[in-house]
């Protein structure tokens, strides 16, 4: 039987058969012989020394045993490697073995381990190490994180979980398996050597040892600064990015003539375009922004990943489209302002019947038919081109007339051109209808144009003339097309909230059928007894009862008026004290 030593590696005990403990001793003389000519070899031997503990702690654990023979010494000098294999080709990593005979072997795996990486960090290394794991470089993984962070805050919990979840590389050993390498003394030596020609690089040249205190601080001020920056630089280049991205499909969706309206109905901007120039404007106008859009959003990017610059060629055939795209969209800017110089009014007059009371509301033109089932509501629009409306350019007005005049309507139809024919000409393309039924006043909701037509600041204008004397009830559809009167105001004199609102025609115009409410200044206070009314302010007390009226001053009492059975009584002795 042989002899077992307990030893000690890296601070934890084994027990080793005595021929496994020489073969241990003379593979590490050679490590120590050839390591040992470096400055620095304490390091690397260290964590050599800590390697074989932890592959001498795996095979105790996975053979269930407590004695180290020399088979599993074997084993792992076998995957260590010796220093005599140095000279060899890379894809040998010990006596007899090969890169896939270590993948292979059930007891070891060189497979990545998902750590945080210490030596490439922003803030915990979770990235760094993500991307050694996955393949990537950690700037990718780190713009992931912020564009998570951006669309919805998802990726600030996801590093925080995995900051505590992931172990930290510590040791070389452990970098290593986090790069994917084999922790065998080629790749200890190639990683020790790598460390230490950084190290001098970042060192040479170093002056002495207060100027390194101050470049150290400069470093982590600057280092904070540019991780301050490139954030900021990712945030703007996201947004230049969504905006590009929005701009592309707009411009897309106008050359498939697909487009949308605005809060007043008018579609923006095709039909304020002429329709043969307006597609090649909206493509200039885009390329008059994107461009400097993509310059920004390249210059950034650039900056933050240290890609180079743009072939100068690219560079020179974007400047002249953009001049050129630019040139195009002034051009037609200047254009179009001339279409709007001058302005025409057309004045058509109808006469109106007479009713009790005139009710006044809104009907809305684009729907045709409202349907109920035991389901749904379906609302169906007429088959007309919405795009032919506008809305919100109508004003409604109310003007007196004398009270024996008969009632009337007043439309004015105006729009804008180069020339004042042409302005009138569509002016007069307006068409707009005012309805009188039984109910009372209908205002259609919109104003149609021809089809086709340009907006030029077409505006309706719609004043009724009503006799003095005449009652109006105005519904809520009309209240922010009405002018000269608010409609508010009136409103909110009803105690309740209500769909429309009296209103009378008198001789200074409409005023509102229900009279402001009066309130009782602070300062003054009326009571009222049996057969006495007592008025109260800052001065005087007045008293009304049966025996008269009878005035005082609030302070001394004195009477300044007092009318009853013996007469009228006025003190002027307050005067003179005067």
């Amino acid at each position: 039987m042989n002899k077992t030593i307990i030893i000690n590696i890296n601070g934890i005990v084994f027990h080793i058969e005595e021929d496994a403990y020489e073969t241990l001793r003379s593979y590490m003389i050679d490590i120590k012989r050839h390591f040992g000519k470096s400055e620095d070899s304490k390091e690397i031997l260290e964590d050599i020394e800590n390697r074989i503990a932890e592959m001498f702690s795996e095979r105790i654990e996975s053979g269930r045993k407590e004695v180290i023979n020399n088979e599993d010494v074997n084993d792992v000098i076998a995957q260590m490697g010796r220093v005599s294999d140095f000279d060899t080709a890379d894809e040998s990593y010990g006596e007899g073995y090969t890169q896939q005979d270590y993948t292979n072997n059930q007891s070891f795996s060189f497979g990545k381990k998902l750590m945080r990486d210490p030596d490439d960090t922003v803030i915990s290394g979770v990235c760094s190490g993500i991307g050694h794991y996955v393949g990537l470089e950690a700037r990718w993984v780190r713009l992931l994180f912020v564009l998570f962070v951006l669309l919805g805050g998802s990726g600030i919990l996801a590093y925080v979980i995995l900051w505590i979840i992931m172990p930290v590389a510590i040791t070389r050993a452990d970098k290593m398996e986090m790069r994917g390498e084999a922790p065998n003394l080629q790749n200890f030596k190639k990683n020790f050597e790598e460390e230490m020609s950084g190290f001098r690089e970042n060192f040479s040249g170093a002056g002495d040892s207060l100027s390194q205190g101050v470049r150290s601080a400069g470093d982590v001020i600057v280092k904070i600064l540019t991780v301050f920056v490139k954030a900021i630089g990712l945030v703007i280049a996201f947004s230049i990015g969504l905006s590009l991205l929005g701009l592309l499909i707009a411009v897309i969706f106008f050359a498939f003539g697909i487009s949308g309206f605005s809060d007043n109905g008018i579609m923006y901007p095709v039909n304020f375009m002429e329709p043969n120039q307006a597609y090649i404007a909206l493509i200039a106008a885009a390329f008059a922004i994107a461009i400097p859009m993509i310059a920004i959003f390249y210059s950034i990017i650039r900056a933050l990943f240290n890609k180079g610059s743009m072939n100068k060629y690219v560079s020179i055939s974007l400047f002249i489209v953009w001049l050129l795209a630019t040139g195009v969209s002034i051009s037609y800017g200047v254009n179009t302002m001339k279409d709007f110089k001058e302005e025409s009014t057309i004045v058509e007059e109808k006469p109106l019947q007479r009713q009790a009371v005139y009710h006044l509301s809104e009907r809305d033109v684009r729907v045709i038919k409202v349907e109920e089932s035991n389901t749904k509501r379906i609302i169906k629009i007429d088959d007309r081109d919405l795009s032919d409306f506008l809305k919100n350019n109508i004003r409604v007005r109310v003007e007196k007339i004398d009270s024996l005049k008969a009632p009337y309507i007043k439309y004015e139809y105006s729009s804008r051109g180069k020339n004042y024919q042409l302005a009138t000409n569509r002016a007069s393309q307006i068409r707009y209808q005012v309805t009188q039924d039984s109910l009372g006043i209908h205002f259609d909701s919109h104003f149609k144009l021809r089809e086709k037509e340009l907006y030029r600041d077409q505006e309706v204008t719609v004043t009724l003339y009503l006799p003095v004397g005449s009652k109006v009830i105005i519904d809520r559809s009309l209240e922010y097309k009405l002018r000269d009167i608010s409609y508010y105001d009136c409103k909110v004199r009803y105690e309740e909230d209500v769909k429309e609102t009296e209103w009378n025609v008198t001789d200074l115009g409409l005023k509102c059928a229900i009279e402001p409410k009066e309130e009782t200044p602070e300062n003054q206070e009326v009571t009222i007894e049996q057969d006495t009314i007592n008025h109260n302010d800052d001065e005087t007390n007045v008293n009304i009862s049966k025996d008269g009226i009878k005035i005082t001053t609030k302070n001394s009492k004195d009477t300044l008026v007092n009318i009853g059975k013996d007469g009228v009584r006025i003190d002027t002795k307050q005067k003179d004290k005067k």
